[in-house]
């Protein structure tokens, strides 16, 4: 048989052990789980996303700490406009008819060379066999116009007597053309100069002759 000390034992442990239970029961499920941020708070208004919540560090008793923190809601991703597709214009059926008609050709106008004047210059007498002469005339345009006529053995040669120095006549001179001006001398022949390193460095001007019936003729552009 149980005594009164031995039962009065029993209901103290007794309700102990449902004063624990109700107080397990009464504890809520997060509190055995951490569901703050591992890393700890260091500044004031810091926000940090943690499991699904946004927790913000605040000041609790002098101590940085996270505070119970907001379920923050997932953003849907949002459904990007397919481009609606562009319709290129048909083509209008009497315009490509029409277009189908051969555009008439542009006469093209060819800058062809003038024919040269013929101009008479002297007579076949004025120039001697082996000899070199200078002969005052007039161009095509009526311009006076020198030149030096050469007759060697199988040609006659014709070349503009102005110097290419500073455009004094040249004279014969022996076996060349001198510059009374300024001493250039040209072969009476080619037209070369003589000296390289003289004034008029440039070669006479030839000139196309044409000689026929006893007269001298000059084809000139």
């Amino acid at each position: 048989m149980v005594s009164s000390k031995e039962s009065g034992k029993i209901s103290r442990r007794e309700g102990i052990r449902l004063l624990i239970t109700a107080a397990l029961v009464s504890i809520p499920s997060s509190a055995f789980g951490n569901t703050r941020p591992p890393k700890p708070c260091k500044k004031v208004g810091e926000v940090v996303i943690h499991k699904g919540k946004k927790f913000t560090c605040v000041k609790v008793n002098k101590k940085l700490v996270w505070d119970k923190g907001v379920p923050v809601k997932e953003a849907l991703p949002t459904k990007s406009a397919a481009p609606a597709p562009s319709q290129s214009p048909s083509p209008n059926p009497s315009a490509t008819s029409n277009s189908t008609a051969s555009a008439r050709p542009t006469a093209t106008i060819s800058s062809s060379p003038q024919a040269p004047v013929k101009v008479l210059f002297a007579k076949s007498q004025d120039v001697a066999r082996e000899s070199t002469v200078v002969i005052n005339g007039k161009d095509q345009y009526g311009r006076p116009l020198s030149v030096a006529f050469t007759r060697s053995k199988t040609s006659l040669i014709a070349l503009d007597a102005s110097c290419t120095h500073a455009g004094c006549i040249v004279r014969p001179e022996g076996k060349e053309l001198s510059c009374p001006c300024h001493y250039s001398i040209f072969d009476p022949e080619s037209g070369k100069p003589g000296n390289p390193s003289q004034q008029g460095a440039y070669p006479l001007s030839r000139l196309e002759v044409l000689e026929e019936s006893g007269s001298i003729y000059l084809l000139l552009n």
